[in-house]
């Protein structure tokens, strides 16, 4: 698993997380005819409020890894441009805005929770797969938390979904870095992250 998940990882990675320049869009699909798509909108360096965002390392490789696992599509950052690429864009312009969406992202700040789950302006109570998300999450032993500050969406891909949709069909994932470092924390990408991620994509084949 490990050495695949490298595998993967190489292609975001590339170019100092420049990802693949020659990659012929800025965003890679994999269509695979599930109700969810796994998106990972930051697997490589991004441009973001007029400046370079860094990449969400890692993201892009778990994404794709636990997709072909479970056999559930997957959107995700290709490659750096100096421009505003919007993941919610792709979305429209392909016509997926039926799909649900586990939105992939990885935190570095320094709090005591685990994984931080953002549904922006909505309510928690029926917001669809959200309790059985956070009741996976502490199957695995993890602290999580929804809307926890700076981590609910409001700024990124779950708020303009539901804005121009009307529907709550999106969920932000904030991973903790040591979650999602295959390269220092092997067998916590092995033994908890990698079985929780697959069983989040699985919960929606219910």
């Amino acid at each position: 698993m490990i050495n695949k998940l490298k595998e993967y990882n190489a292609f975001y990675m590339n170019n100092n997380s420049y990802g693949k320049e020659e990659y012929p869009e800025v965003f890679k699909y994999t269509d695979r005819k599930s109700k969810l798509i796994l998106s990972a909108p930051h697997a490589t360096k991004s441009f973001v409020s007029k400046k370079e965002k860094p990449a969400d390392l890692y993201t892009g490789a778990i994404v794709e890894y636990v997709g072909k696992k479970t056999e559930t599509s997957t959107l995700i950052r290709s490659k750096y441009v100096n421009e505003k690429v919007l993941i919610s864009d792709y979305v429209t312009n392909k016509g997926l805005e039926k799909h649900f969406f586990v939105d992939v992202h990885g935190f570095d700040k320094d709090i005591e929770y685990d994984v931080c789950l953002g549904i922006c302006e909505y309510e928690t109570k029926g917001y669809p797969y959200l309790e059985d998300i956070i009741a996976i999450v502490q199957k695995y032993n993890l602290k999580t938390i929804v809307n926890y500050p700076g981590y609910t969406g409001k700024s990124g891909f779950t708020r303009r979904y539901q804005e121009q949709f009307g529907k709550p069909n999106i969920i932000q994932m904030e991973l903790k870095r040591y979650l999602r470092d295959f390269y220092q924390n092997p067998e916590i990408v092995e033994k908890t992250t990698i079985p929780m991620m697959i069983d989040v994509a699985n919960c929606y084949k219910k």
